[in-house]
């Protein structure tokens, strides 16, 4: 027995106890998924760039390259790397921490890690505590992502610091550098007047994806065996129409692209692929003024008609798999 702080008694069964406490430290252990993680993935690996020194006494132009060794959520880790390009031994080397935002990284310099001066009189700039951050817009310019920004500062440090990637060179495209793919399909079927078609999907490939499409992770799909040939879906905005705005996949093909949502109903006959687990894919294009975005569904198959939410944001997109009954 013990006393709280003011004064009462509490008695503890020491054994539950110790079973309660181990059960919740084994809870507060368990991994939590980030679905931002894999999205961020993008911005890993190495980006070669330049810095522009304006006020440099040595030269306006160095080389540099931008090495991120880790990324946690938004978060990222890595080395900024200076380089004199007359004579790459001269070099400054500073760890850096950032964070990602929607269309542009904050970088804050750390420490130095490694630097060598070059000879004569001129030295590096190693420390300055009035602009030790920087921010870096970035965008899809071609065929390539690129990273830009400025720091100013009164001192001999203010730059100009852009770095490239090839687009062909990411492992992860994150939903900024995804341009879909329309390819001619097979099979018709209309679409408020319009001709849409698509492809049987191939059974190897039939779990590659499901849980991640064009940069963004996808939610748990809901199940929906359908005894039919075909599903009539039908998709509207959810009371206020605030400006939800979303494109439609399936089976991992783009169908529909930047669909306001109405009052009135938008509606897609879709075929249903038998043995195969057809999965439709909300993917949120804005969030209207009242987020998330969310879209009233029905499907209508036969006599029967099934009605639901989905919501989807910026980050992970609404599912739901459509299987054909036997």
């Amino acid at each position: 027995m013990m006393e709280n702080i003011i004064g009462w008694p509490i008695c503890f069964n020491l054994p539950k106890f110790r079973l309660v406490a181990a059960i919740i430290c084994l809870i507060c252990a368990l991994p939590v998924k980030n679905v931002c993680c894999q999205e961020n993935q993008w911005i890993a690996g190495v980006w070669d760039g330049a810095y522009l020194g304006e006020k440099s006494k040595l030269t306006k132009t160095f080389d540099s390259r931008l090495l991120i060794t880790k990324v946690n959520g938004s978060l990222f880790e890595g080395i900024v790397q200076c380089i004199l390009p007359s004579d790459t031994t001269v070099r400054l080397h500073t760890r850096i921490t950032g964070r990602i935002y929607s269309n542009y990284i904050m970088t804050k310099l750390k420490e130095v890690v490694y630097f060598k001066d070059p000879p004569g009189q001129y030295t590096w700039a190693k420390h300055c505590n009035a602009c030790d951050s920087m921010k870096y817009f970035f965008k899809v310019n071609g065929d390539s992502v690129v990273l830009q920004g400025e720091r100013r500062c009164d001192t001999l440090c203010s730059i100009i610091a852009r770095y490239t990637k090839s687009l062909s060179a990411f492992t992860y495209r994150a939903s900024f550098m995804y341009e879909p793919d329309l390819t001619a399909r097979r099979v018709s079927a209309r679409s408020g007047g319009n001709s849409i078609t698509f492809i049987k999907p191939i059974a190897k490939d039939s779990l590659v994806g499901r849980d991640f499409l064009a940069g963004r992770a996808v939610g748990n799909a809901t199940r929906y065996i359908i005894d039919a040939d075909s599903v009539e879906i039908r998709l509207m905005d959810n009371g206020i129409v605030d400006g939800d705005t979303i494109s439609l996949f399936y089976n991992g093909q783009l169908i529909v692209q930047r669909l306001g949502l109405k009052e009135n109903a938008f509606t897609i006959k879709l075929p249903i692929f038998k043995g195969y687990p057809n999965q439709l894919v909300v993917y949120a294009e804005s969030l209207g003024t009242y987020p998330p975005n969310t879209a009233l569904v029905q499907i209508l198959y036969g006599k029967k008609r099934e009605s639901f939410l989905l919501s989807s944001n910026m980050s992970k997109s609404a599912s739901i798999e459509l299987v054909g009954g036997h």
